[in-house]
């Protein structure tokens, strides 16, 4: 219950007009400690935008929504105005209620009004009394057990809470989704206790089971509006049973078939396949914040940029899942949404602030004592929304915080890796015979962790959100990276299933190994070569052993990485030589030194870059460093005389770069004494695209290199905690690259493969087939699939899909195009 002090209370005061009362009102909710002074403005322009005069001579001013930040603490002032002050066409106010509303506390104290505004005796009495204990009385006194139908001197609604389960997330996600149409003060009654209809966990504790009455009532100009509009969706079940779709808006057909009975926490898919077993966290997090704040300006600023960042990640989960699973187990994900725009944790978060406390340490306090206080609810799926708050609530504390992270200790039996990504040093720090799957709270499809689960052949899900990281070690689950889903608490027929899926991919993928060696043509005779991209000496013989024919992608940066000094030219000649001779005969296209943007070496001593990827960076480091660069080429070229070995230079952006690298290359030939090699450069930035054709005349091949094309077009940061999950290279402005690559390759007579992660992803071997690119290299485990997936279509139908794929808006519609195409065939994308 909300105390109410006769310090508080003021009685005999008086005001010449509305405006000079508000203000004479808010000064005492200031010295109350209540409010911040900037709140008062906002009491005056509420008086513009809804009636806060209840009748019989009893307003209520407050604030609006915007400005609940301002709001210090929760708490009400009562001022007695017995001359009377003109409040609006409807009368005087002679008892004037200022409310600095923080939680639903206060909703008693409107409660216990409605008493006074039912009997004009008692209204007149409080108007007039010389004793503040009597309006202390009326207003603080607790409610009845059984209470009379509640009435704010305005329209009311009498409901039902929706079956089967209640007014819980997703029925109260609809409920705040109606009212937020207008501006009416909505009010959720239930057992004696009231709910801020705009707010979704005021709403969660009211607790209201199934077919339980509610009673819902409304102050404003639109009271009667919102009602109506009220009515209308509690009769349709308020999400909770099927409603008839709009023929303007129909709902998007599910792409994929989930019906698992365990609990689905949702991403996207990295890595097909799918895998079953305890999970185990790979990096042991935990979120350092600053308790205090010098400058809370900066602080509030803080807040609001996590918030909006929480937000983009959970509408790009909705959106995804939407497609997956359809709108109504998606609706989880509109529910969390709603609690980041929870007004009452806002002005809570943004209150504390103002007291001096960071950003980080106000949004923890408030999000984890709402989680204590929904599990704390009888009623277990109200109190199941505390691991909802808890998610949502780390999502917005993460970019608050420093994280600590410590050495992760490795079970001695299989697991689902769960982690926050993977950089290409943790590949060291993993043994592939413990590692069922990978399931990361962030990263996208072209991130490392992407890379690394298709190189290991893995199944992997990524971008499933900071939760996955307060999974408790040994629980079992099962992740489909076909889906892109972890499966926590899976039942049997679960298992059952996942264990049938299992043997069908092993059998498939069994079948694929049996023919690998098969060149990849397709049904009306075109040919597509399938290479390997590879990151050391070893990984060639396994090239050849998966049906690789050759290797389109070496990348040569990991020989200098993880250690202390560059290596010289007899260990780089060794490592390549090896190679060749492993190939025995295959092509090898060697990239030359690939480093900056997301990989660094300390010896280097290169300078911070503000944004290093559009930094020094690629070719750019073989100019600055040429004589890493020319120490390189010699142990190439050396390695030349052994067999077909092809140079490729990175992150070309301009015709003069490949002028200078042509231009040293031949020096070093020369030098060597070798015959020339096929010299070729990466396609990953848009101006290397806009001038293809120019490039085109100076080299022997392009390879598209889309993961880096994809985050330079779509200006997303690949390896960016809420942009990495939509930076897909089948969104059709890559694709639209793509093709004018080809076109330009085309007309100077010289091939384009390409080498990024699409080009292992079964929509995008289709797709880049289609636009003319004839040879893909993959990571190795997936030769033999993309292989076998070429070798059941036609060059016709994939040059259909991909034309069709350009004119797409999204990555999400050229997808299920080549799903679409891949049914017909009986196929799998």
């Amino acid at each position: 219950m909300l105390s109410l002090t006769p310090s508080q209370v003021r009685l005999g005061w008086s005001a010449a007009n509305k405006a000079e009362a508000i203000r004479l009102v808010g000064q005492l909710m200031v010295e109350a400690g209540f409010i911040s002074p900037a709140y008062v403005d906002s009491m005056l322009k509420r008086e513009q935008v809804s009636a806060t005069f209840l009748g019989h001579g009893i307003a209520i001013p407050h604030g609006l929504p915007e400005a609940r930040h301002l709001v210090l603490q929760t708490g009400v002032v009562v001022v007695q105005f017995p001359a009377g002050v003109v409040w609006s066409e409807d009368g005087h106010a002679h008892l004037v209620v200022g409310i600095a509303a923080r939680s639903d506390e206060h909703l008693q104290v409107l409660a216990n009004l409605t008493g006074v505004l039912d009997d004009e005796a008692l209204a007149l009495a409080l108007a007039s009394t010389l004793d503040a204990a009597t309006i202390i009385q009326v207003l603080t006194s607790a409610a009845p057990e059984t209470p009379a139908e509640p009435e704010f001197g305005g329209p009311s609604l009498q409901v039902l809470s929706p079956s089967p389960y209640g007014l819980h997330a997703r029925p109260a996600t609809a409920l705040v989704e109606v009212v937020r149409r207008f501006r009416a003060d909505v009010t959720v009654h239930h057992e004696g206790r009231q709910a801020n209809a705009r707010s979704v966990l005021s709403l969660l504790r009211l607790g209201a089971r199934a077919g339980t009455p509610l009673t819902l009532t409304a102050a404003g100009d639109d009271a009667e509006d919102a009602l109506l509009a009220l009515r209308d969706a509690f009769d349709a079940g308020l999400g909770e049973t099927p409603a008839a779709p709009s023929a303007l808006t129909p709902e998007p057909e599910p792409t994929a078939v989930l019906d698992y009975e365990g609990t689905l926490v949702a991403g996207l898919s990295a890595s097909p396949g799918i895998a079953a077993g305890p999970v185990w966290t790979f990096q042991r997090e935990q979120l350092v914040v600053e308790e205090q704040a010098a400058d809370a300006a900066r602080e509030h600023q803080l807040l609001e940029a996590a918030l909006a960042g929480a937000a983009a990640e959970l509408r790009q989960l909705h959106d995804g899942f939407l497609l997956k699973a359809g709108a109504q187990r998606a609706a989880i994900f509109k529910a969390h949404l709603e609690l980041l725009d929870d007004p009452e944790m806002l002005m809570e978060s943004h209150g504390l602030i103002d007291t001096g406390l960071s950003a980080g340490e106000s949004w923890r306090r408030v999000f984890e004592d709402r989680a204590q206080g929904l599990a704390a609810l009888d009623a277990p799926l109200m109190a199941a929304r505390a691991a909802d708050l808890l998610d949502v609530g780390r999502r917005v504390l993460r970019p608050l915080a420093r994280v600590l992270e410590g050495e992760p200790v490795f079970p001695d039996h299989p697991v689902v890796l769960l982690a926050e990504d993977l950089a290409p040093s943790d590949t060291a720090k993993l043994d592939p015979a413990m590692v069922l799957g990978l399931c990361t709270a962030g990263g996208g499809t072209t991130s490392h962790t992407a890379i690394i689960a298709r190189s290991l052949d893995l199944p992997a899900v990524v971008a499933v959100g900071p939760s996955v990281l307060d999974l408790r070690d040994g629980q079992h689950c099962i992740l489909d990276g076909d889906a892109g889903v972890l499966v926590m608490g899976p039942s049997e027929r679960d298992r059952a299933k996942a264990a049938h899926q299992r043997e069908r991919i092993h059998a498939r993928r069994e079948e694929e190994k049996l023919e690998r060696y098969q060149p990849a043509i397709t049904l009306d005779g075109r040919r597509v070569e399938v290479a390997a991209n590879i990151s050391g000496a070893d990984d060639a013989a396994k090239a050849v052993e998966a049906g690789g024919e050759g290797v389109g992608l070496m990348r040569t940066e990991f020989l200098f990485l993880k250690r202390d000094e560059p290596p010289g030219e007899e260990e780089q000649f060794h490592a390549y030589r090896t190679m060749v001779r492993a190939l025995n005969g295959l092509p090898l296209i060697l990239r030359t030194l690939d480093i900056g943007g997301d990989k660094h070496v300390p010896y280097l001593s290169l300078p911070a870059e503000a944004n290093p990827f559009l930094g020094v960076r690629g070719i750019r480091l073989c100019f600055e460093r040429e004589d890493l660069f020319r120490t390189q080429l010699r142990a190439i070229l050396r390695a030349s005389k052994e067999g077909p070995v092809r140079i490729m230079y990175p992150m070309v952006a301009m015709p003069e770069e490949l002028a200078k690298a042509r231009a040293i290359t031949e020096s070093v030939r020369r030098e060597v004494g070798v015959a020339p090699v096929d010299t070729g450069i990466m396609i990953e930035v848009p101006s290397a695209v806009m001038m293809a054709e120019q490039l085109a005349r100076d080299v022997s091949f392009f390879s598209i290199g889309t993961n880096d094309l994809t985050q330079y077009v779509l200006a997303m940061d690949r390896q960016h905690p809420v942009l990495a999950p939509r930076a897909d290279g089948l969104h059709p402005a890559v694709l639209r690259m793509v093709d004018l690559t080809v076109k330009a390759a085309r007309k100077a007579g010289i091939w384009v493969g390409a080498c990024g992660g699409i080009a292992g992803d079964p929509s995008g071997a289709v797709v880049l087939s289609g636009l003319g690119v004839t040879e893909l290299s993959v990571a190795i485990p997936s030769i033999p699939a993309v292989k076998a997936l070429l070798r059941g279509l036609s060059m016709a139908d994939a040059e259909d899909v991909a034309r069709a794929a350009l004119e797409c808006g999204n990555a999400g519609e050229v997808r299920g195009l080549v799903r679409g195409l891949l049914a017909r065939k009986g196929a799998k994308a």
